[in-house]
């Protein structure tokens, strides 16, 4: 799932909400609703948002990113090796971006594999399902095999 607007432009519309409730304030059933939606316009923000300063933070914020864009009616799992290549794979795109020098891009991988990673922890916490790396199109229905 890519999100329809940018971050900015995301934060942008919710400072004219909150603007807008402002307006409303004499009426608090309107304006706590449209201070509601500027809540969840900057959330959507920071989940389209790569935080890489912070890794805690960005780590919270891009496991939900993951589970929003990869759910799992899209991606649902087989096994606990599906999530060690996924970790693998990010691990190892983390290091080729700092051999490359881009350590911008090296610290966003650190943090997208700890995400990953705590999607997996909490898969197998029975905590939450809705990330699930590596099922088969065909098993979900997507696609049918061919020659059958």
């Amino acid at each position: 799932m890519n999100a329809p607007f940018t971050p900015e432009q995301l934060l942008a519309r919710a400072e004219t909400m909150e603007r807008i409730a402002e307006r409303w304030k004499g009426n608090p059933g309107y304006s706590d609703t449209v201070r509601m939606d500027a809540w969840a316009l900057r959330t959507a923000a920071a989940l389209f948002s790569p935080e890489i300063q912070d890794w805690f933070e960005g780590t919270r914020l891009e496991a939900g990113h993951q589970v929003m864009r990869f759910a799992a009616e899209h991606d649902a799992g087989k096994s606990a090796f599906d999530w060690f290549w996924l970790i693998g794979y990010l691990a190892q795109k983390a290091a080729a971006s700092a051999a490359a020098g881009d350590f911008e891009k090296a610290k966003h991988h650190t943090i997208s594999t700890a995400a990953a990673l705590l999607n997996w922890h909490r898969h197998l916490a029975g905590d939450e399902h809705g990330m699930r790396p590596g099922i088969d199109p065909v098993a979900r229905g997507i696609e049918t095999e061919v020659g059958s």
